[in-house]
């Protein structure tokens, strides 16, 4: 192997040192073709790496400038590469773990703290700024778009600050090499960039996985990290190219830019993971990953947890029977003896719909398990109400639509998420919106509304709950109002403590999807591009009720053929709140509708801030998943 090298080498294998501009000849144990210099100064071969990679590495530095004063500079507290993962790279792991550590103390507090504690005035106020933040967000309709919370986005503000300062503040950006002094072929710049974007990269992972420590801690689900997940990698994605470009600058600089790419590994591999981790981020964004099939990356912990949950807690025995609703929804119930929650959803697959068979579908739970006495197990129906749009869920409406009745193998994943149950039961008055098919989400609050009801003794003060339901479909009015009679029928004196508001938005002449004529298939109510009504005189009032249309049989539901003003009705819901006593707001519909319930009682957090403090909850769903 003939070698035509720059700098002095040991060569390990037959313990001979190559001298500057010397020619040499070395006989030694096979290795890769690789890094091969010739005569001709030309470098030929694919680089490999020669060491085995360490997990730890020698740290000790002996300067070999000439003066003290260089040595010094090299070595300064910002500078020093042999020390830059102290100084950049543990500030950052620090950085994330701080905010964990203080939202699960936050978690920890709220869990553990007595009622008294938590109504005190000084309390109330704190939650009350808390819940500004989570709630508070900016909208721009023109792009249908809703901004995260203000909350998020402060944390976001110190997060770029953080990275921002730790990243262009430290100096220089590059060493002052000369021909004469050369401190180092590594630019400070990249140097510390490279430490910051590696110290991101667990936190990507710790916040992608269903089941990960961070919810354990904090409490937060993992649908709810996943901003922090598409955040933080681009932090992290960023950062790397600004690892990367320094490097390029400077060998231009230096003039042995294609020397380097020919001769280093490291340019190869770094490419490679830079053009890997570029695809990853930017597939993630909405409008372009819509084009993409989805493909998810399986981390291992989280990955085998879910399989030995589906084992254990569902198992393989599951069949769900499938029908077709009255508005076209594909009804899928699910005889299991598991528990679950109002709000939660699950992850489906279906056993026998062909290659989709690979692929798992977020469906929220429509229903609630039965009483049963504590250690008991009895049987319960999981119904999950799926509306038919395009690819997997119109094939299964086509396929439950000539199969009515069907039954298919499917496996359960969760449940997941949900509803915080201590401020559903506590909430002296609960207001839920739905939108659209947020519909089967609303029947769960009843169900539980109502056992709650059943067991509120006599000297307690007994909840009320008021449903407002928006929809832009009459199929689904008619098919809610019957769902919500069902519900109803066998109980007794809810009046007047449960209110039901059914809202038409639609045309008058609008008479929804005919099952009975397979018209359901096509696109059902999308109650965010739904026109604004006009006005006429059967609208103008917001307690009159359609006339051409049949009374459907849910005596307790009030028909309007308005919009409703979301903000005012939570504004007069905050005003009607005295004492201690709670309100919660529980929101399943489009994004208008989200950002302006939200605005709205974040409002009402701040008033709360100059008078006594009330206690305002507020729970949002997202409308389809994220």
């Amino acid at each position: 192997m003939l070698t035509f090298l720059k700098r002095p080498l040991v060569c390990k294998p037959v313990g001979v040192e190559v001298l500057r501009g010397q020619r040499v000849t070395v006989t030694s144990s096979p290795a890769p073709r690789s890094n091969l210099v010739t005569m001709d100064g030309m470098s030929h071969g694919t680089p490999w790496l020669y060491q085995p990679v360490q997990f730890h590495s020698f740290r000790e530095y002996t300067c070999t400038l000439d003066a003290a004063e260089q040595c010094e500079y090299q070595q300064g507290y910002w500078r020093f590469w042999s020390e830059a993962d102290h100084r950049y790279a543990l500030p950052t792991i620090a950085f994330f773990m701080a905010a964990i550590v203080l939202f699960g103390i936050g978690n920890l507090v709220q869990e553990a703290s007595p009622r008294n504690l938590l109504q005190s005035r000084p309390t109330r106020k704190l939650i009350a700024l808390h819940r500004y933040l989570s709630y508070r967000s900016l909208r721009i309709e023109a792009l249908n778009w809703n901004s995260a919370p203000f909350g998020i986005l402060l944390l976001a503000a110190i997060g770029v600050i953080y990275f921002f300062c730790m990243t262009l503040a430290p100096k220089p950006y590059y060493w002052p090499n000369t021909p004469e002094l050369n401190y180092g072929n590594s630019p400070p710049l990249a140097t510390r960039a490279g430490w910051l974007s590696l110290a991101c990269m667990p936190f990507v992972f710790a916040t992608a996985g269903k089941s990960n420590l961070i919810t354990l801690a904090t409490g937060v689900s993992h649908e709810r990290l996943q901003v922090f997940h598409r955040w933080i990698s681009y932090a992290f994605f960023i950062l790397a190219l600004i690892h990367t470009f320094p490097f390029i600058v400077y060998h231009v600089w230096q003039g042995d830019m294609q020397e380097q790419w020919n001769t280093s590994v490291f340019y190869w591999t770094g490419v490679m993971a830079l053009l890997a981790q570029a695809y990853l981020t930017f597939a993630s964004f909405g409008p372009l990953r819509d084009y993409f099939v989805a493909a998810g990356t399986l981390f291992a912990l989280s990955w085998l947890h879910r399989q030995i949950r589906i084992l254990f807690e569902h198992g393989f025995r599951h069949h769900a029977t499938l029908n077709l609703a009255a508005n076209g929804f594909v009804q899928a119930a699910v005889p299991t003896t598991a528990t679950w929650t109002v709000g939660q959803h699950c992850f489906v697959r279906f056993m026998s719909m062909g290659p989709h068979m690979l692929t798992t579908h977020p469906f929220s739970a429509c229903s609630l398990p039965e009483k049963r006495s504590p250690g008991a197990e009895c049987e319960s129906r999981l119904v999950f109400f799926i509306r038919p749009r395009a690819g997997f869920t119109a094939r299964l409406a086509r396929h439950v639509e000539s199969h009515p009745g069907v039954k298919v193998p499917v496996l359960l994943d969760g449940p997941y998420g949900g509803v915080d149950m201590r401020k559903l039961e506590s909430s002296d008055r609960l207001v839920v919106f739905a939108g659209g098919s947020g519909a089967g989400w609303v029947l769960p609050f009843v169900t539980a509304f109502i056992r709650r009801r059943e067991m509120t003794g006599s000297g307690n003060v007994a909840p009320s709950m008021r449903i407002v339901f928006v929809t832009r479909d009459l199929a689904t009015r008619r098919w809610f109002e019957l769902e919500i009679s069902e519900l109803l029928s066998h109980r007794c004196g809810m009046q007047p403590h449960l209110a039901i508001e059914v809202y038409y938005t639609g045309c008058r002449e609008d008479k929804g999807p005919s099952v009975e004529n397979g018209q359901f298939l096509r696109k059902l109510e999308d109650p965010e591009k739904a026109p604004n009504p006009v006005t006429s005189a059967a609208a103008n009032s917001d307690s009159e009720l359609r006339t051409d249309e049949p009374k459907g049989t849910c005596g307790d539901c009030k028909r309007l053929d308005i919009r409703p003003d979301l903000r005012c009705m939570v504004s007069e819901e905050a005003a009607a709140l005295h004492g201690t006593a709670t309100l919660g707001f529980f929101v399943c519909g489009p994004l208008s509708m989200q950002n302006d319930v939200a605005n709205a009682v974040a409002k009402e957090q701040v008033a709360a801030l100059g008078r006594e403090p009330k206690d305002i909850y507020l729970h949002m769903e997202h409308f389809s998943w994220a």
